[in-house]
């Protein structure tokens, strides 16, 4: 699917370029660096393309529209996610995301999040525990609040101790709607 033009001049803290396309769920997009490839940021979709160009308004200094052709793969795999396909490169894909403003703790949370099987759910104490740091189930929940690799890396597989799902950077509703997903697809692998 080609990319969307940019209609108006964004921001990105470090030069870089957007690539927008359109899932079943909405207008997503994947924030990059050329030269070596490295992705900065992944979006949830949003309903309209207008509320996307919000949220990559929001992300700050300048980057241009692009069509890398990993950006294009990783944007295919996110497309296939939302139809319940089998995702065409591995997730996420460790080497292409860029983990460099993130600290050591916070990485092991991504880690850890990484791990949980497509169709399965965690809970954040699950996840504090695993990272050997069982009285940190605040700390998972707000650094998994600011994934920059929703999907790649499935925050929304991370529910309440309760069962019940929690909250989730692109509302409950698209949480809810993910689980479900994958609940009715269990041959997917991501």
């Amino acid at each position: 699917m080609p990319p969307f033009p940019l209609s108006r001049k964004l921001f990105w803290m470090k030069q870089g370029y957007a690539f927008i396309f359109q899932t079943r769920f909405g207008y997503s997009a994947v924030l990059y660096r050329e030269s070596p490839f490295a992705v900065f940021r992944t979006f949830l979709p949003r309903q309209t393309l207008s509320g996307l160009m919000e949220a990559l308004d929001a992300s700050g200094g300048p980057f241009r529209e692009g069509a890398h052709a990993h950006a294009r793969t990783l944007s295919r795999s996110i497309v296939d996610y939302f139809k319940g396909l089998i995702p065409e490169m591995e997730w996420p894909p460790w080497s292409w995301l860029d983990l460099a403003g993130l600290t050591p703790l916070q990485r092991s949370v991504l880690r850890e999040t990484a791990k949980i099987p497509y169709g399965k759910q965690r809970s954040y104490r699950d996840i504090a525990c695993a990272i050997g740091r069982p009285r940190a189930c605040r700390f998972v929940g707000s650094t998994l609040a600011k994934n920059p690799f929703p999907l790649l890396i499935p925050c929304h597989r991370v529910i309440r101790s309760d069962g019940t799902p929690g909250q989730f950077g692109g509302g409950t509703p698209l949480k809810q709607a993910l689980l479900d997903l994958e609940a009715r697809n269990p041959r997917c692998r991501a």
